[in-house]
């Protein structure tokens, strides 16, 4: 099982499975004969839980309708309902699209990595490579739980009412997180999945690239990355194994391997690119009123000399947007972490070029290769809106402050 790319994203596709956001089986290797059977299941599972989220909807907008506190004004309600409305679409319209454009999305990623990966690894190496994404994903599952089980607890204490009404309002609302939450885990670790091939090249190319003999070139073994010296004229360039041919990189296939890589990416960022907008909005609008208020609730109890209650309120506000500015900034985080590694890769390119005598046997197929990346660029473009990119995420930090300054000069 652990030599499978499916033994990756098992934990997080058990946690999608539980939410209606993939089918109940993707692994490419798994064959199964009631598709028919599985497939009614989900639909059945993700129905229920449209038809769920839009009574949550109607549920959340009236308990902020009727929510009359004197130090939340009506442009605060009016945002929140703004932001509640977006953040169910972005649910609903994630859970369409697992039954229905993108109901195959996973099973066509894993195969397409699969592809990738029977060119760059061995079993050996395949095996710890998945077990180390594994962990990630298994880290990852478990951080995004503390942070929001802290967060429903400390608001299940200091907002509860005891009604009915409010407890559906906070399962709605911890539906749409998860799902919407889970949804851009899925895209993103496809992105670091992807990123960590790029790691492998641009490691082959780097080896190549600090070789300090001009007349040998430099070999590489793909499961422990060691060097040994090559004395003959094989024009492949960095070598897995002397002893093996079927496992020898040429530049071919190392522009293989990235031409496959980029076409993850691009599906990757194709079949999430409307969701991912949202979330984004969703992000903004939420965090703009809440930590507002938040600041606000702190500042009232202290001047009132509130109780614990009321500063665990303005807390528990300001934990929200901490959990969903850091989920913002990771995922923008490992896109430009992405980009960056294929820019390496066009360095390391170019470093090679600089030694005609080493490797003039090459210099053709490498300007090619150095071609293909300059032209094929990476970069995850949302919707022609904006890139996801840590300049992206400075520019809505500083937009979330500026609208929290015009909200206390208002108030």
């Amino acid at each position: 099982m652990e030599h499978k790319i499916y033994f990756v994203i098992q934990p997080m596709h058990f946690v999608s499975r539980m939410l209606g956001l993939s089918p109940f089986h993707i692994d490419p290797d798994y064959k199964f004969h009631n598709t028919g059977g599985c497939n009614f299941c989900h639909i059945i599972q993700a129905t229920l839980l449209i038809l769920l989220l839009l009574y949550g909807l109607y549920n959340s907008v009236l308990t902020f309708v009727n929510y009359n506190q004197p130090m939340y004004s009506v442009n605060l309600r009016i945002g929140w309902i703004i932001c509640i409305v977006v953040t169910h679409l972005t649910s609903i319209l994630t859970l369409l699209s697992t039954v229905t454009r993108d109901r195959n999305h996973m099973t066509n990623m894993l195969l397409l990595l699969s592809r990738v990966d029977n060119k760059l690894f061995r079993n050996n190496s395949k095996q710890s490579a998945y077990s180390q994404q594994r962990s990630r994903v298994i880290k990852q599952l478990w951080i995004m739980l503390i942070l929001f089980g802290t967060y429903f607890t400390s608001c299940t204490y200091s907002f509860s009412d005891g009604t009915w009404i409010w407890y559906m309002f906070m399962v709605s609302q911890l539906l749409t997180d998860a799902i919407n939450t889970a949804m851009m885990l899925q895209y993103v670790n496809f992105v670091l999945m992807v990123k960590q091939r790029y790691q492998i090249v641009k490691h082959v190319l780097s080896e190549a690239a600090i070789t300090d003999d001009g007349k040998s070139s430099t070999r590489l073994d793909t499961e422990h990355f060691r060097g040994s010296r090559n004395k003959g004229s094989n024009k492949t360039f960095p070598i897995a194994s002397v002893t093996n041919s079927n496992s020898l990189y040429t530049i071919r296939d190392l522009r293989l391997i990235c031409s496959e890589l980029c076409d993850v990416l691009h599906a990757n960022n194709k079949s999430y690119e409307v969701l991912i907008l949202l979330d984004v909005i969703t992000i903004l609008t939420f965090t703009v009123p809440t930590t507002y208020s938040g600041v606000m609730t702190i500042k009232y109890a202290i001047v009132e000399n509130g109780l614990f209650q009321l500063y665990l309120k303005g807390i528990s506000s300001l934990l929200k947007c901490v959990a969903l500015l850091i989920i913002f900034m990771w995922s923008t985080l490992c896109c430009q972490n992405t980009t960056e590694q294929v820019n390496d890769i066009f360095i390391c390119i170019q470093k090679l070029l600089l030694y005609p005598s080493a490797f003039d046997w090459s210099t053709s197929e490498l300007k090619g290769f150095s071609s293909q990346l300059k032209n094929s660029k990476c970069e995850f473009n949302i919707c022609g809106f904006f890139t996801m990119n840590l300049q992206f995420f400075c520019a809505s930090v500083g937009v979330i402050f500026t609208y929290i300054v015009v909200l206390s000069q208002y108030s």
